[in-house]
């Protein structure tokens, strides 16, 4: 048993080393689209990309944003942190595995993107008292079905758009610590399964 332990030790570093591969693919994506042959970004899109590719999907892109790398990087992070469970204690329990799914989809799924979306609605909310259409070119096709959801709340008056994006911010600031405990005690509640 101490020796399978000693391999899921071993095998949660080689995970948490790839992952931070993975991390540095996406940001030099960013700087370096397209590598050329023999470049230090090439051989890293050789060992990153066959990987990230699995999870590349039109469900995983919002606008021009693709999520695929932080699914790709959410599954890793569930299979290291089973790795380092039972390299520490030798043993899994289904609430163990369950509440690291959740604590994953939190992490790696929904705060990232509520997160985001607080990010455009603060662009939303500066572009609204600045009247800079540039501003709302930023924020505007991410932050738009919300702000439209939150309009439609107001039957009697059409409320400035300031006071709109002003409303929506705050709805999806109290969402994301809601959430965040929300999914804390689902969590809890999955690790005291006793099997």
């Amino acid at each position: 048993m101490h020796i399978l332990m000693s391999i899921a030790l071993f095998l949660s570093r080689l995970l948490e080393i790839y992952s931070f591969i993975i991390w540095i693919r996406i940001i030099m994506s960013w700087i370096v689209p397209y590598p050329r042959v023999g470049s230090f970004s090439y051989y890293m899109a050789r060992i990153v990309d066959p990987y990230l590719g699995l999870f590349r999907s039109s469900k995983a892109r919002i606008g021009m944003l693709d999520f695929s790398p932080i699914i790709a990087i959410g599954l890793l992070a569930v299979v290291q942190s089973l790795l380092t469970v039972f390299g520490v204690f030798g043993y899994l329990t289904l609430g163990i595995i369950i509440a690291q799914i959740i604590s994953a989809f939190w992490i790696y799924g929904l705060s990232i993107f509520l997160f985001f979306t607080i990010i455009m609605l603060i662009f939303r909310v500066i572009a609204s008292f600045s009247r800079n259409p540039g501003m709302y070119a930023i924020s505007g096709q991410f932050s738009d079905p919300i702000t439209e959801m939150v309009r439609k709340c107001f039957t009697k008056s059409i409320p400035k758009d300031s006071t709109v994006a002003l409303i929506s911010l705050a709805i999806n600031i109290a969402l994301y610590f809601v959430l965040k405990r929300l999914f804390e005690i689902l969590a809890a509640l999955a690790m005291s399964i006793p099997f």
